[in-house]
């Protein structure tokens, strides 16, 4: 993929997309099966966890296993749909590559390269934080785990594992599916990112062109050699308006699209995510400060605090450039313009005022006001879970 490349390519790494150029062929097959083979991992992880918990009294080991186990099952959400949805993605970046879309000046060059710039840096960022995630959480199971010969998550096994062969057949298990789950992760996180930046960037291109409107007039003018003639002039307007109106259009049909696409994934991410947070924050409070145990579940929570916040912030992006596309109309020279052509923009103005919204599912605005609810919420349910904590240890030490 030409559009966000390096995504795409840790994504095929790590069994989640098959290259266009592999389609069919013997290779798709091939790929096919081993993106089965990682499927059955991820999902065996998770009924692992959640047979176990029915099975340990010990609530830290049930805390911990919950908190994987919901962590993967977003992963294994995000990579079934990669899966499922491939044409409409295919479509998404496809809407970005039409006529409408392209570049047309040196100045919209410009706003595409920083735009770009900013999807590379939130790729490499964000990468590295998952990578540091990924080998801290392995480096840990191998300091804390491997020498005591137990398991990095409590889980449920079909057969004995404390002997040698079976003990390391599980742990390369839970590793394998560990590391795979935040690979996956990363590269569909910063896809959803990338298609909501450059949502943003075609926003800002839009705004260009709409304050520049009456000199791309005035260009087109001199270059067809049109007389001022009132007809003609109008002629031109519509011309040049219709474009700007159809680039809008376009941008709606890429915003809907991609937030059909990416919203019912997010909506699960986001909602697992505040169990998460308040049950890695209650573990926190009970571990030896920077213990093996420790350092895991807190890169644990800083990526997964990461993760719904640029998931706020570039929705909250999108949402705050489309309803500034309304304030580039009056920054227009249209005093300039036919009174038809001033009739237009004022009903192109009038679509303008309903923002671009990205969701999660179909009830949560992605917007910094959500992330700061979802925290607040978090916060909650961890008071109420050390409260009850704090008077079942009191009720214990009353005779």
């Amino acid at each position: 993929m030409r559009v966000l490349p390096e995504s795409f390519l840790v994504l095929q790494l790590f069994a989640g997309w098959v290259p266009l150029r592999w389609s069919l062929t013997l290779k798709e097959k091939i790929y096919n099966l081993y993106t089965l083979i990682i499927e059955m991992i991820l999902v065996t992880f998770c009924i692992s966890c959640i047979v176990d918990l029915f099975l340990t009294k010990n609530i830290d080991d049930i805390v911990h296993a919950m908190s994987m186990a919901f962590t993967i099952i977003a992963v294994i959400a995000k990579l079934t749909l990669m899966t499922v949805k491939r044409n409409a993605i295919l479509q998404i970046f496809r809407l970005l590559k039409s006529k409408t879309c392209i570049i047309k000046s040196d100045e919209e060059a410009q706003i595409q390269l920083g735009y770009d710039k900013r999807v590379k840096n939130i790729t490499k960022q964000y990468g590295r934080l998952v990578c540091v995630a990924v080998v801290a959480i392995s480096g840990a199971s191998m300091i804390e785990n491997v020498p005591t010969r137990t398991l990095p998550i409590s889980g449920w096994f079909p057969y004995q594992h404390s002997n040698s062969t079976g003990y390391w057949f599980a742990y390369c298990h839970q590793i394998i599916a560990l590391s795979y789950g935040g690979m996956i992760g990363l590269s569909f996180d910063t896809i959803a990112f990338g298609v909501m930046i450059q949502n943003s960037s075609q926003l800002r291109i839009l705004k260009h062109r709409l304050e520049n409107f009456t000199q791309i007039i005035t260009k087109h003018r001199q270059q067809e050699n049109i007389t001022k003639s009132h007809f003609s002039v109008r002629s031109l307007e519509r011309k040049v308006l219709e474009k700007l109106i159809n680039h809008h259009q376009v941008i709606i049909q890429y915003s809907r699209l991609s937030n059909d696409v990416f919203s019912p994934v997010i909506f699960v991410q986001y909602s697992l995510s505040s169990l998460i947070l308040c049950m890695c924050v209650q573990s926190l409070t009970k571990l030896a400060f920077m213990g093996p145990e420790f350092v895991f579940l807190l890169v644990f929570l800083s990526c997964m605090l990461m993760e719904i916040y640029l998931y706020c912030w570039y929705g909250n992006e999108v949402m705050l450039e489309s309803v500034d596309l309304s304030v580039s109309i009056y920054k227009m020279n249209w005093y300039f313009l036919t009174n038809e052509c001033k009739k237009d923009l004022l009903m192109m103005k009038k679509q303008t005022l309903k923002p671009i919204k990205y969701t999660s599912g179909t009830l949560i605005e992605l917007s910094l006001d959500s992330f700061t609810n979802l925290v607040k919420f978090s916060y909650s349910v961890y008071n109420l879970l050390h409260q009850r904590g704090s008077s079942n240890s009191q009720s214990a030490r009353d005779p």
